[in-house]
């Protein structure tokens, strides 16, 4: 059976989504001209990538989110004093609690929703 072990979002500058993603996540593992990609989990299975070798097609209505998951709310609001200050991202809603746990969304340059809450 297949896994969904890939995701690749479209950015309109590698460089500076490289840098954003970076202070976000980790050091990204393969960095080409237009393409560059995280580890997803601690086995390197599964990836997180930067492309911009296409971009969307405008008519096409893109609704998900890049999500972030922490051990603990602590985590949770710690990592939003760190992020919110990253340039190039947009509080859209601040640390609260939800059914899954704390919770805050950011938007990165390109229009990206990024969750981070904490484990469920």
């Amino acid at each position: 059976m297949a896994k969904a072990n890939l995701q690749l979002i479209y950015v309109s500058d590698i460089r500076y989504s490289t840098v954003l993603y970076t202070n976000l996540l980790d050091e990204p593992h393969t960095v080409t001209p237009r393409y560059v990609a995280f580890a997803a989990d601690d086995e390197g299975k599964s990836i997180f990538a930067l492309w911009s070798g296409e971009k969307p097609l405008p008519e096409v209505k893109r609704s998900s989110e890049i999500g972030i998951m922490l051990e603990t709310d602590s985590d949770v609001d710690e990592a939003f004093t760190t992020y919110k200050c990253l340039p190039g991202i947009t509080v859209i809603d601040p640390p609260n609690h939800q059914v899954f746990g704390r919770t805050f969304l950011l938007k990165d340059p390109d229009g990206h929703l990024i969750r981070v809450c904490s484990r469920d």
